[in-house]
Formats: structure tokens, sequence, C-alpha cells
């Protein structure tokens, strides 16, 4: 056998190297993995070290971590800190995570204001953490509740007057008709008789008995409008004649339609009400009696054909023997009650002159010394993102519907507070915590608006109309809790009564009377809430519910609303202690009540108003990032595959190795 030398060596030596290889390998592939770690972790701390660079005057004036847009592009600014760490690794005689970027890619950013502003709301929730309850949210609802529950008492006081003014249509019509027959109305306690009417021609003698008319007061402002040619028509001015003739057609076809839709009325609401029994009857008599107005219609119509003619001896036989059926007599309103005096005042009509100012000059002492601050854009916000509300009520037409048309509107004041949960109630509390309000006041922090509560309640673009949307909410509500205590009071009821037949005119309108009644019940109601709106902002105790005892307003200062006489009676009030319910406590109420997102887009708009005020002119708010997610590329290159060994075991040259990695970076 013949030996080869050297064999094993070899043998050996390719033994090595497969083992070699295979450690190479092994080594290899954990430093990948270990560089496929060391990429994402150096794309987090960079993007996190982006985050750092949050806009420092909205952390130190608001409390709020946001990134601007403004400035390098995301990705160059994360490039650079992630470039110094890899150059950070070339350190010592191997550099296992030296690498290179390929690139960098921010993705998904999330702005401010998306998603209703969601990204907004989790920031203040988070701020506001350490600085609320669920506590003190139960304890906000349970003050709430008692004016929370006012919305049903405005709901029946509205379904109330709504009930009453259907009854009291009928006793409307009535005082047209009794103008357009008899001629008469009363108005502030005096009596007046117009110079046409359908009872005005006389054809017998001129007795009140002949008229209808059964009340001494009405026949003297009658009988003196009366026209005697009729009696007598010797003497016939044909052209006056004929002018009275026709204005009097006029009134009385006018009183036909007036009657028919009395008819028609009374067939509707008869019988509904039992208490207007004998108003009823006396309706249903009254009706019937109508009728003679078709007749004497005709008699008008026949005596201006006549007349139209050349008038003889013959033709005023004519007109003697028509004018014999010209029926005077059968219609009989009744007037009991009536009579002249100083009084019967309609508050509703001092109400009217008085509000043609608006609240503001009602409530605040010094109403020259409101803010004059104003914003060209409001809800500019949540016009971007078409989440606008629909266009805010005017409260005060409320009011003026009250006074001009007998409308009242009470109810919708007040939202569902069913779902007001802890988030909500941080969202609102920040608002106190970081905004200025009217009884606030503002801070050295420039403000385009003073007003701010108030503009997130009620999206105006003034400071004064967002006070007063605010003052007018308030006022509604009260006047309901008002309401409730003086309508317990019989005594005030009774004034309101006499007042109310004072105002009528008439006791026999008994319908009509209640009306009345309610609607004076309701302006003194709203007199003692204009009371309570400047004792809340006077910061005054104002209870929340009261007691009859607790009216500071008596019925004859309804008719004196000034701000003098307002000012005063609510500085009779008590100074507000820790637990009454105040002007922020019902403030707080209206913006809990404001849809969740138009407060978080209102809050960026004076945001943004505010920063551009205090210097800051190219800030955009709602360019700046909540979130975003960043992609990233990174090379690495070969270390022990790079081996000439392990190079020729493998068949191939690697000189790199790409890792892609991709992290989703925040504030919260």
């Amino acid at each position: 056998m013949v030996r080869k030398e050297g064999s094993i060596t070899v043998f050996l030596a390719l033994t090595g190297i497969l083992i070699f290889a295979l450690l190479g390998t092994l080594v290899e592939t954990a430093r990948y993995t270990a560089c496929g770690n060391h990429a994402a972790r150096t794309l987090r701390t960079s993007a996190e070290a982006l985050l750092s660079e949050y806009s420092l005057p909205l952390y130190e004036n608001y409390g709020l971590f946001f990134l601007e847009s403004a400035g390098p592009p995301y990705e160059t600014v994360i490039s650079s800190y992630a470039g110094s760490t890899m150059e950070g690794a070339k350190k010592g005689t191997i550099d296992f995570f030296t690498g290179q970027i390929n690139e960098i890619r921010v993705t998904d950013r999330t702005y401010l204001g998306d998603n209703k502003a969601e990204p907004l709301q989790k920031e203040i929730t988070q701020y506001m953490a350490r600085k609320v309850t669920g506590e003190q949210l139960k304890k906000i609802l349970k003050q709430s509740e008692a004016v929370v529950n006012t919305e049903q008492q405005a709901e029946e006081l509205e379904e109330t007057v709504k009930r009453q003014k259907e009854e009291a249509k009928l006793d409307k019509q009535l005082l047209k008709l009794m103008k357009q027959i008899d001629g008469i109305t009363v108005s502030g306690g005096k009596i007046y008789c117009a110079d046409e009417f359908v009872k005005m021609f006389v054809t017998g003698k001129k007795k009140s008995q002949n008229f209808g008319i059964t009340e001494n007061v009405v026949w003297k402002k009658m009988k003196n409008k009366l026209e005697d040619t009729p009696k007598d028509f010797e003497y016939l001015d044909t052209e006056a004649f004929l002018a009275k003739v026709k204005k009097v057609r006029k009134l009385t076809e006018e009183a036909i339609k007036q009657a028919e839709e009395l008819k028609s009325g009374y067939k509707k609401c008869a019988g509904k009400n039992s208490s207007f029994a004998g108003h009823d009857k006396r309706m249903g008599e009254l009706i019937q009696s109508l009728s003679v107005l078709v007749g004497n219609k005709k008699i008008l119509e026949e005596t201006e054909t006549i007349v139209k003619q050349k008038v003889t001896e013959e033709t005023k036989e004519q007109l003697r023997v028509l004018w014999k059926n010209y029926d005077t007599a059968s219609i009989s309103f009744d007037y009991t009650g009536v009579e002249e005096s100083g009084g019967g005042d309609n508050p509703l009509e001092a109400l009217s002159g008085s509000w043609k100012d608006g609240i503001l000059n009602l409530v605040c002492e010094k109403p020259n010394k409101l803010s004059p601050k104003k914003v060209s854009s409001p809800d500019g916000f949540a016009r971007l993102y078409k989440e606008q509300e629909k266009k805010s009520e005017n409260y005060g037409d409320r009011v003026t519907d009250i006074a001009d048309k007998e409308e009242v509107g009470l109810s919708g004041i007040l939202g569902d507070m069913g779902g007001y949960a802890l988030d909500e109630f941080c969202l609102d509390s920040y608002i106190q915590h970081k905004f200025a309000s009217y009884i606030t006041g503002t801070s050295g922090w420039k403000k385009s608006l003073d007003y701010q509560w108030e503009y997130i309640a009620s999206g105006k673009n003034t400071d004064k109309e967002n006070l007063e949307s605010v003052l007018n909410r308030i006022l509604l509500i009260r006047t309901v809790i008002n309401f409730a205590a003086i309508y317990q009071d019989s005594a005030k009821k009774s004034e309101a009564y006499t007042a109310a037949a004072a105002v009528v005119g008439f006791t026999g309108l008994e319908p009509l009377i209640r009306l009345t009644q309610t609607l004076i019940l309701i302006v003194w109601s709203l007199v003692e809430g204009l009371v309570d709106v400047a004792g809340l902002l006077l910061e005054r105790n104002v209870p929340v519910i009261k007691s009859t005892a607790q009216i500071k307003t008596k019925f004859p200062q309804v008719f004196q609303i000034t701000r003098q006489a307002i000012i005063s009676r609510a500085k009779k009030l008590k100074k507000a202690e820790n637990q009454s319910f105040g002007y922020r406590e019902y403030l707080l109420l209206f913006l809990a009540m404001t849809k969740q997102s138009t407060r978080l887009y209102r809050i960026m708009d004076m945001i943004q108003w505010d920063m551009r005020k205090n210097g800051y002119s190219g800030f955009q708010l709602g360019s700046c990032v909540f979130s975003f997610r960043v992609k990233g590329s990174f090379s690495f290159p070969s270390r022990f595959f790079r081996m000439v060994p392990v190079e020729k075991m493998l068949g191939r040259d690697i000189r790199s190795h790409s890792i892609s990695c991709e992290i989703a970076a925040g504030y919260l």
C-alpha cells in the first residue's frame, strides 16, 4: 500500500473551513438580527427626537404638545438624528453596527383637527387628568340637575299658552267684530269709537237698546259717531251719504267673513273647557245673531244702486222703506266690566319698549365698559373640517316674540346631558382653566376675544354678541324657574288677573283674560329673570330654585324695565358663596350642551388667533401634527460573509444587507 502524504492535513483544512464558514454564517445572521433591532431603535429614537421639537409657546400657554409643520421636512430632521447614531457606531476595530440610511419617509400624519379634533381631546384629557376627578363630575351633574329639569316645566308652560291661545282666539275675533260692528275698542283703559262702523246708521230712535248696547260708558262714545241720514232722507247729502255707505258696506263684508271664521272656530273649541261654559253659551247666541249682517249688506248694496241714480221723491221713499229693515239691535256684545280709567297698561308693551336695545343695556352695570373685540372668521376650523353646526340661534328673538307676538318659546334652551362623561368634563374644565370669560377677565397673554368661554358656547364674532347670547339663554331659563315661584303665589296671580282684565277691557272675555294673565305672569317672571342675570354678573347669590318669598320684583316694577331699577334690585342679593350656582356654572352647563367637536374646533380658533396676536404671525394650528408613521430603509455591510473562504464556499460576493422597518410615533 502506497501512503499519500498530506491527505489528513487537507481533510482537516476542508473540515475547518466548513466549520469556520458555519460559524461565520451563524455570527453574521445574529449580527443582522442585531442590526435590524439597531435600525428600528435608531428610527424610533430619531422620531422621538423630532417630537421633542414641539411648539414651545403652544406648550407654555396651553399645555399642549404638538409638532409644527414649519421648518425643515420631517424626513430631513429624522435622518440627521439617525445619521448621528449610525456614525456613532464607527468605534473600535470592528464596527458591527455601522450602516447607512437609504431612505426615511414619513407617512400617515395625524393633524390636530383630524377625526373631529380627537387628537386635541386626547391631549386635553391627558393634561387635565390630575386636576379632574369623577367626584367633581358627579358634583357638577348634581348641581345642574335642578336647572336641567326646567326643560319639562318650559314645555308644560308652552303647552299651556298654546291651549289658552286657541281658547282666546274666539275672543280676539270677537274684539275685531266689536270694532267693525260697534266701532268700539278699549286700549290703555280708554274707550274709543271709530268714525265708521256697521251700526252707525240711525233708523229709529237714538237709544242704546236700539243698538244692542247695555253699558252707558260705551253708549256715550258710540252715539256721538252715529249717522242720522236714514231717519229722514228729506235733506239727503247724496255724495257724503254714498261715501259712508260704501265704507260701511266694506266693513260689513269683512264682518261677515270674520263671523264665518268665528263660527268655524266655535265648533272646534266649544265645550272643551267646562270653566268657560257660560262664555261658550253667550258666544253661541252671538254667532246666531250675526246672521243679520247678510241682510244689512243687501240693504247697503241696494242703497248704493239707488243713490247713484238721480235722487227723486220716489227714490227717497224707496230708501225709507228699504232702511226700515236695517238691523242695529240684534247683535249685542257683552261689554260687562268695561270702564274708562287710567289703568289697563300692558306689561308686554313695557317689555317691548325696553328690550329694543338688548339685554346688555339692562343687566350690565357698565355696558360702555364691555369688550369691543371682534374676529373676522368665527368657526373657521369647523368650516374647514365641514363640522359647522347650523346657524346659532338668537335667543333674544324669543323675548321679542313674547313681547310683540305673544309667542312663548322657553323650551329647547338646554340639551341632554345623559352622555356627558369624564373626557367632556376634562374638556370643559380645561376651557375654564386656560381661557378667559366675562367673569374671570384676561391675563398678560394677548387675546383676540376677551370672552372666550362665551365664544365657545355661542360661536359669534364679537365679544358682545357672545356675551349677549349666553345671558339671553340664562334669562330664558330663569324665566321658567321664576314663573314656577310666582304662579304658586295666589296674591301675585290675582294681581296679574286684575291687570289682564284691565288690558282686555271686558270681564266677559274670560279665555282672553286667562291668556293675558299668563302672559303677564311670564313677563313678570322675565323681569325677575333680568334681576337674576344682573345678580349673576355681579357675583351675587341667585338661588337655582326660588320660593315665592324670594321674588324681588313687585308687580308695579314690571313696568319699570330700566338698567338702574334692575341693578338696584340685583345689588340687594347676598354675595355669592363657594356653593352658589353662579354665572360660571351656567356657562359650564351651556358648554356641556355644545357639541364636543364644536367646542374643540372653537378652542383651535382661539389658540390660532391668540398665537398670531402674540407675535407668531405665521402660526398654523391646523398644520400641527399629533402623530405619524415613519418608514426607514437601512443597509449594513457584510462582515463575516465577506471572508474569502466563506465567499468561495457560497459562490457569491455578499457586500451588504438591507433592512426596512416602520414605527408609529406620537405624543400619547
